[in-house]
């Protein structure tokens, strides 16, 4: 690897420029336009998104900077933010939103920015999320600024602001300046009268405009005045650019008719026209320094002297400072400046055609110059417009770490390396191996395969050369198997992720910490599907110090949740609890307390509160990971989580509404290609649809998934990475289904038939599936009137689940069950199994107590409330499930949830009850 080309990279940290947080305006003072004074629907509030549209030179930013004065002095919080192109990184784009609100002193965002710091699982739906949580809390009013939104392409970045258009808490104001027409619809927000509209027609100068600026500079007559507001089409940077040439004839008013003469029979732009003619009349030193500044973004005096080589730069910047249409500043202090766009597109463009290679020099020494003082992200900028690729490729080599995995701005970084031919890149292969593990959780992004497929051309390269580079073939192998751990991992691949997994660790035994533990967690899931759990958790415990020793927080939540899942499986709900509470605890001290993070161990926890036959419990856990279960769930959680979701509803005696849930489930499997989690809600379903007595319809949906005949041998082969996904899990769900099947009509065969699989069970140590599947052998045995057998069944069932804290899977057989439970003779039992058939002897009435009134007393939770005002302002279910960030069908769950507790049957009913106990005004 040649890194002999890489200078040594400043500290630096991230710092928005001042200048994206404040309107970008000339020196002078800005000229009073009555007539365009912030509307009143906008200054009272009932307007809620504003638009000014028109091209460059117009005056979009004044206008809305003395707009923003206006409504701070209204007592109106006001942010600012303008765009450039690197926006289009949806991490970077939040990151800077969020900075601009909590500079106008709204307090939002600090969760989000939390998780953007964490990139190996960003998901910025979920961010924006829980942003629009804490812009929803905020009782100021506020307008948000966003200008230069015409740079903006990028499909998430977009669809943020799309939701801030439309979904925004109503105090929240947004304005938007653009050049373009917008991309965003607007239509429904016009018929409501929402929307303010400003264009180009209404920011052109008037005639009497046009003499009021003049006259700062110079007289004009009447007549000229007419022609050249006709030929600027009162722009009204043309315009000052028109006066900055006309005051250096002042003193001779016939040749300023001349020159406004020229200008109006002249066949070019205006604005390249007025700036030709600037060049043409000022001195050398002027014209130098101004085509140098024209190649840069921003400067201050020092990289003014730096890329002109002009000692006296200040002078002149000092000189231009005074022409409002040159020379903005981009700070609070005036120290930092540009040129106004229009004129300085035009000065770099004569630059390059007359001396490109001077441009070049100019760029490159602004690069040298930004990286030495730490302005990493303009020095790769200019280096890369220079195309300086001896300089940009070790700069990016050293910070693609940095920009990729600590910040996760992975479009910034991939904008970066497309900017750089491969051939340079290939130099440094580290570049696409720190991308590569940047991108390691989106196995799906076409991204991922082409940097391996380069990674894997650079080894080939290497490997065939007389003196092999093994040290970066090595990272290049250490790359490329991580990346294809994570992808088995990631898409549900247990066997073979437990192979590649276990071979990459004894492989690269001390490569670091970080990659250590996640390769660690991947085994963990390796080991759960293949049915080690002992070996799942002691890997479990190996994991987890490694990533503390890198404090990798995301990490350490994913370890967590795969240690409950472990436990989970196992029946050691104690176990699974508290490493969701440790997982929990990860999440709010240092992930912000994220809710995607956060929604796994709250559906695990949901899970574990059902079995433990707290309903309650169960369902506001399960309303805190609805929202994101869907969207970002693997294959486990997914399982779980619509389970319990299922379950729920049949706990109430909503068969249909549980079913329903299933089905849900198992359209979102076949969407996402994910077979066991198909095949889990299938089995569920045909239990449900047994205990329902609806067994032809049992049959045939287990008949569509094998789970139709009892398998009396299960084969698995743990260290076989080619072992059938659906093997064992398939067997798994099988006994149980088939046995219920089987039960009404062959009920001595299934007694016989579970002896081998209960035996396995409490081999294996699967204290839940041994609980199910002793309480189905004791179905099997009172139906067939074996009571000895039956009640010898059940009593093992009970002793198992005493231990353990498993109640729900006795309720959820209570019918067929009750006569056994009645039977059963406590006495000679351990308290704990005694303590247990009393709690199933109770009557369900007791679940669910007489509350007083009032909010509270009525459990709606955060989100409940925030559906219920949503209703009340009338917009239809696919309009709430979008401002809340949620499916359509989850959003009818919280309705379900909603009618319930507010004991109404619809919307109107639910809105009328929640008015009366004050929810909702």
């Amino acid at each position: 690897m040649n890194d002999t080309l890489s200078p040594p990279h400043p500290t630096s940290t991230h710092a928005i420029p001042d200048g994206r947080l404040r309107p970008l305006l000339g020196a002078s003072t800005p000229m009073a336009r009555p007539r365009l004074a912030l509307p009143e629907s906008v200054r009272q509030g009932p307007c809620t998104v504003v638009s000014v549209v028109a091209p460059a030179g117009h005056g979009k930013t004044t206008l809305m900077a003395q707009w923003m004065t206006e409504l701070r002095q209204k007592a109106c919080a006001c942010a600012w933010l303008t765009l450039d192109d690197s926006d289009n990184d949806p991490a970077r784009f939040l990151r800077h939103l969020i900075a601009a609100l909590q500079r106008s002193g709204i307090h939002a965002g600090d969760a989000t920015l939390a998780h953007l710091s964490d990139t190996l699982a960003s998901q910025f739906r979920s961010v924006t999320e829980s942003l629009s949580v804490d812009l929803a809390s905020s009782p100021q009013r506020l307008m948000l600024m966003l200008d230069d939104v015409h740079v903006l392409h990028e499909e998430t970045v977009l669809d943020i602001v799309d939701w801030l258009l439309h979904y925004a808490p109503s105090h929240i104001q947004i304005t938007l300046g653009s050049r373009d027409e917008l991309p965003w619809r607007l239509g429904s927000l016009r018929v409501r009268g929402l929307l303010h509209e400003v264009d180009h027609r209404q920011l052109q100068f008037t005639e009497q405009e046009a003499r009021s600026l003049c006259d700062q500079h110079v007289h004009l007559s009447d007549e000229d005045l007419h022609l050249l507001l006709h030929r600027t089409e009162g722009n009204p940077t043309a315009l000052e650019l028109a006066c900055v040439v006309l005051k250096g004839h002042v003193s001779d008013a016939n040749q300023v008719s001349r020159l406004i003469e020229q200008f109006v029979n002249s066949g070019q732009q205006a604005i390249p026209y007025l700036c030709e003619h600037l060049l043409q009349h000022q001195a050398p030193t002027w014209r130098k320094l101004v085509m140098s500044l024209s190649m840069l973004t921003r400067f201050d005096t020092e990289l003014a002297r730096e890329v002109s080589a002009q000692h006296d730069s200040g002078h002149l910047l000092t000189h231009l400072q005074g022409i409002r249409a040159f020379l903005i500043p981009t700070d609070g202090s005036g120290l930092s400046c540009r040129l106004h766009e229009l004129p300085r597109a035009c000065f770099k463009a004569h630059f390059l055609a007359q001396a490109p290679q001077d441009a070049r020099d100019v760029l490159i020494k602004a690069a040298q110059w930004s990286w030495r003082t730490g302005a990493t992200e303009e020095a790769m900028s200019y280096a890369l417009e220079a195309q300086a690729w001896e300089l940009a490729t070790p700069w990016l080599a050293s910070c693609m770490q940095d920009i990729a995995q600590k910040r996760g701005e992975l479009q910034l970084a991939l904008q970066w390396m497309n900017s750089i031919p491969a051939k340079w890149l290939d130099r440094f292969p580290q570049i696409r191996i720190d991308y590569a593990f940047a991108l390691s959780f989106f196995p799906q992004k076409p991204e991922v395969a082409t940097q391996l497929r380069a990674l894997q051309a650079i080894r080939q390269r290497l490997a065939q050369s007389p003196q092999p580079d093994l040290r970066t073939i090595d990272q290049i192998d250490c790359a490329m198997a991580f990346q294809r751990v994570l992808s088995l991992g990631l898409t549900d691949q247990g066997h073979p992720a437990r192979h590649a997994a276990k071979e990459w660790l004894a492989r690269w035994p001390h490569a670091p910490a970080l990659q250590r533990g996640i390769v660690g967690n991947v085994l963990c899931f390796g080991y759960k599907t293949t049915g080690e759990l002992d070996e799942g958790l002691q890997m479990a415990q190996v994991a987890r110090h490694w990533l503390e020793q890198d404090h990798a927080w995301y990490g350490l939540a994913w370890n967590a949740s795969l240690e409950a899942v472990l436990q989970l499986k196992r029946g050691h709900y104690q176990q699974a609890r508290s490493a969701c509470l440790r997982g929990l605890q990860v999440i709010d001290q240092h992930l912000g307390g994220h809710r995607t993070h956060a929604s796994v161990h709250h559906v695990l926890l949901a899970a574990l509160d059902y079995e433990a036959d707290d309903l309650g419990s169960a369902q506001r856990h399960m309303d805190h990971s609805l929202d994101s279960l869907a969207q970002y769930g693997g294959a486990d959680i997914l399982i779980v989580g619509w389970l319990t979701r299922a379950r729920l509803r049949f706990a109430q005696h909503d068969v249909e509404g549980g079913l329903n849930v299933l089905h849900e489930g198992r359209t979102l499997a076949l969407r996402r290609g994910l077979p066991r989690v198909l095949l889990s809600l299938v089995a569920e379903t045909c239990v449900q649809l047994t205990r329902a007595g609806r067994h032809t319809e049992a049959r045939t949906l287990a008949r569509s998934q094998g789970l139709d005949s009892f398998p009396h041998e299960v084969s698995e082969q743990a260290d076989n990475p080619y072992q059938d996904l659906l093997g064992g899990i398939q067997a798994d769900r099988a006994q149980r289904v088939a046995a219920r099947l089987l039960l009404p009509v062959k009920p001595a065969q299934v007694m016989q038939d579970l002896v081998k699989p209960i035996a396995r069970c409490a081999q294996r140590g699967l204290i839940h599936q041994q609980i199910e599947l002793l309480i189905i052998q004791a179905m099997a045995a009172q139906a067939g009137h074996h009571k000895t057998e039956a009640r010898q069944a059940l009593s093992q069932a009970l002793e198992l689940a005493a231990a353990h804290e498993h109640v729900r899977v006795f309720k959820d057989d209570e019918t067929a069950l009750r006569p056994l439970l009645n039977a059963w003779k406590p006495d000679g039992h351990a308290p704990q199994t005694q303590v247990l058939w009393q709690k199933l002897m109770r009557p369900a009435c007791a679940d669910n107590p007489d509350q007083p009134d009032g909010i509270a007393s009525h459990g709606l939770t955060r989100r409940e409330l925030a559906i219920l005002q949503r209703l009340a302002s009338g917009l239809s279910n696919k309009e709430i499930a979008e401002a809340i960030f949620i499916s359509e069908g989850t959003l009818k769950w919280h309705l379900h949830n909603i009618y319930g507790k507010l004991g109404s049957k619809n919307r109107s009913g639910a809105l009328a009850q929640a008015r009366a106990i004050g929810a909702i005004p």
